[in-house]
């Protein structure tokens, strides 16, 4: 939760920041549940049911993690990456209580602090 409001807290700052005027993500890393049955269950039929009634995300990817070049367990369970149009957007949804329900109902399926968030933005094609 607190990462969560780190991410509007950075979200913030991106806005601040002419430089980052065009289209910002939120990426989620998942660690490893206890167990990956209820959290898969939570995640895909409490949580994300959630997240994709914002309107405003223009895009929603969510990626399962393979074992490494090694074969070693990944150390993500899942990867989640919310798109924004703008630096704006993010801020305006960050804002709402609908986005204050998605970020206290994460922990009802993760452990505090097993989480990494990052919001960047996303670089054109060049």
């Amino acid at each position: 939760m607190i990462a969560l409001k780190s991410a509007a807290m950075a979200a913030g700052i991106l806005v601040s920041s002419a430089a980052f005027a065009a289209e910002v993500k939120i990426t989620v890393l998942y660690a490893q549940p206890k167990s990956v049955e209820e959290f898969d269950k939570y995640y895909f039929e409490k949580h994300m049911p959630m997240v994709y009634a914002v309107k405003e995300i223009k895009k929603v990817e969510i990626a399962r993690p393979g074992p490494g070049p090694n074969g070693a367990a990944p150390p993500y369970h899942l990867i989640t990456e919310l798109y924004f149009e703008s630096p704006d957007a993010l801020k305006a949804v960050a804002e709402t209580a609908e986005w204050k329900a998605i970020v206290a109902d994460v922990a009802n399926f993760t452990v505090p602090g097993s989480s990494t968030i990052l919001v960047s933005a996303v670089e054109p094609k060049h």
